[in-house]
């Protein structure tokens, strides 16, 4: 199981998939899961709903988790070649500058590109230190032209998110992009496997895979206001206090088990 987890993991990580724009993961979860005697169906805003059938005298559980990650959207393209973006859910600005990124313009299409940062001796005292914001940043696509951008299929409202990578570290844990919250996905997925591969008595079990959770929580309240479950359960990720910087934010620590919040 834990290699298939592993595996499992990686595969998210690596697929693209930006709040409102979920397709390419809501693909490869069906894959993965065709062949499990699930009902699979999507809704209008792009919810995978893979509900396994159990006692109906039962309380019914939905356990979710969401398909999507953080990025931006093509603003604008200069006369000059280079992009600009509008941040969609909460970017960190500061770790913005010389990260690689990938506009999501079609699956074995993407385009690969570097967001501009200046060089450290060219940069004046006054802006060493200074966190620049996400407006005045533009990306760098090694074209040299706006024609040559839009060549390349890249347009306004394009996708753009973290270059994908998957990082191991020692044997038990990896980072990387996506982790929030493909982790909750390939747990949510290995219970769908582990739960039909049962033969003991079990509730009806809806398993979604929510859209647009980065872009204000919508999409698992349309999926629960449709399925009407009578528990659900959130598989996401929590803060861990267990770093010196983060040691007065509570007593989460890694590897230490599950963690419920009681208040966000």
């Amino acid at each position: 199981m834990k290699n298939r987890l592993r595996s499992t993991l990686e595969a998210l990580m690596l697929t693209p998939g930006l709040s409102g724009h979920e397709d390419r993961v809501r693909r490869l979860i069906v894959r993965e899961l065709a062949g499990l005697p699930l009902e699979v169906s999507t809704d209008r805003l792009g919810n995978l709903i893979a509900t396994l059938r159990g006692d109906e005298k039962a309380p019914s559980v939905m356990l979710f988790a969401h398909t999507d990650q953080l990025g931006f959207v093509v603003r604008k393209i200069e006369d000059d070649g280079l992009v600009r973006i509008e941040r969609l859910g909460g970017i960190p600005e500061k770790a913005l500058p010389a990260r690689a990124v990938l506009f999501c313009v079609a699956e074995g299409r993407d385009v690969h590109g570097v967001i501009a940062n200046k060089s450290h001796h060219a940069t004046p005292p006054e802006e060493k230190y200074r966190v620049t914001p996400y407006a005045d940043l533009f990306i760098d696509v090694g074209a040299s032209g706006a024609a040559e951008v839009k060549a390349l299929g890249i347009e306004i409202g394009t996708p753009v998110v973290y270059a994908p990578r998957v990082l191991h570290l020692n044997e038990n844990r990896v980072a990387g992009t996506s982790v929030d919250d493909r982790a909750g996905c390939a747990v949510v997925m290995e219970v769908a496997r582990e739960m039909a591969g049962g033969n003991g008595p079990r509730p009806t079990i809806h398993f979604v895979f929510a859209v647009l959770e980065e872009f204000n929580l919508r999409g698992a309240m349309v999926a629960a206001q449709a399925i009407k479950p009578d528990i659900a359960i959130q598989l996401d990720l929590a803060l861990n206090a267990d770093t010196p910087d983060m040691a007065h934010r509570g007593e989460i620590e890694l590897g230490g088990g599950p963690a419920i919040s009681l208040y966000s």
